[in-house]
């Protein structure tokens, strides 16, 4: 009789232990995990905010990421908009997460080597390289013989360049909240949203907020559909060299080395109408002939990859809340440069959210009425 009577009581409690957190509120709920979702989970973390993340990584164009950062846009000598102002950031945020995670390199310096093809580009580059805005990430000219690559007028070389291990860096946070049942790796069906007061409740949910970090796959949402977000598709190869180079190499063409693997990235593609993840054999063959023209060594095609890079009209980010629904927002259209803007937005969103603190114009989604 005693024995019932404990059994009893042992499952009343755990029935409440399961209600409770079936019932628990969480502060936010993140729909996405590519480098935009990353980037606004640190800021919940380091706020000690409660959240927890769906994700199934079908349509996260980072994985596709070569993750270099470098603010200046080489074909025109223009600095990428708000680039070299958000880099100190973004980089900050990627070493603190390296320093947490130890055994775990993210970040590699890279030096970036521009191949120059005439002496007017020679001349161009040591005109622009002298000007004050430039001094910080462009060095002079050099003439280096690197092995396989042919440059008669030299290299105009890069520094305060390099490249974000953006594979590992999700690999390592997802591992960490699905030990944390904090990661659910499911489709987000928009359809079972229910707005309650103050609140949203989906399947058994509770959260004061939702944020979408989606990518491309935000064209399916029905909340945030409706935004101009184009998404340029984009591929490249994965190589094996005869002979390695050590830096990024820049011409028709880029040739980035992967840490850690004996590989490198060839790339990229720029697809605008060809909206499927699925590497395509004329893309492969572009990038090979391309490789080709730039490296006179033997090389070994062993991969490619696809994504959809999530690109606006007018070439800034989509940040805000939705219209009617006061709990839901967006972050998002990141574009090719989501490595180094990602970290310094998701700021900016989560104080907006928390603190009522107005977003900048030029990112925030009402400039589209």
């Amino acid at each position: 009789m005693i024995y019932f009577e404990f059994l009893s009581v042992y499952m009343e409690i755990c029935s409440a232990k399961r209600f409770n957190f079936a019932k628990k509120m969480f502060d936010f709920i993140i729909v996405g995990l590519g480098i935009a979702g990353w980037s606004f989970v640190r800021q919940l973390q380091e706020n000690k905010r409660s959240f927890v993340v769906f994700d199934t990584s079908a349509e996260n164009s980072t994985l596709a990421s070569a993750g270099v950062f470098n603010p200046v846009i080489l074909k025109r000598f223009t600095l990428a908009w708000k680039a070299a102002e958000y880099l100190p950031y973004a980089l900050l945020q990627y070493k603190k997460y390296e320093l947490e995670n130890t055994g775990h390199q993210f970040i590699y310096d890279l030096p970036i080597y521009r191949k120059l093809t005439s002496v007017a580009e020679q001349n161009e580059w040591s005109s622009v390289s002298g000007r004050p805005v430039f001094e910080k990430y462009m060095n002079g000219i050099s003439h280096e013989h690197l092995p396989g690559i042919e440059s008669p007028f030299g290299f105009g070389v890069m520094k305060n360049t390099g490249m974000i291990d953006v594979n590992l860096l999700l690999s390592v946070l997802r591992k960490q909240l699905k030990k944390q049942n904090l990661l659910r790796e499911n489709r987000f069906d928009y359809k079972r949203v229910r707005f309650v007061k103050n609140h949203i409740e989906y399947e058994g949910l509770k959260a004061k907020y939702i944020v979408f970090t989606e990518g491309f796959g935000l064209k399916k949402n029905p909340f945030f559909g409706h935004l101009p977000l184009m998404g340029t598709k984009g591929e490249s190869i994965l190589v094996k060299l005869s002979k390695p180079v050590n830096m990024i190499i820049k011409s028709n063409i880029f040739l980035a080395p992967l840490p850690g693997t004996g590989l490198h990235m060839a790339g990229a593609t720029y697809n605008w109408t060809d909206k499927s993840l699925t590497p395509t054999s004329e893309a492969r063959i572009h990038l090979a002939e391309k490789l080709q023209k730039l490296y006179h060594e033997p090389f070994e095609i062993v991969g490619q990859k696809a994504g959809i890079r999530p690109t606006v009209k007018d070439r800034r980010p989509l940040l805000g809340r939705h219209g009617e629904y006061e709990n839901l927002f967006v972050f998002n259209g990141l574009g090719t440069r989501g490595v180094i803007l990602a970290p310094r937005l998701a700021k900016m969103l989560f104080e907006h959210i928390v603190f009522d603190i107005p977003l900048p114009e030029k990112v925030d989604i009402k400039r589209f009425g």
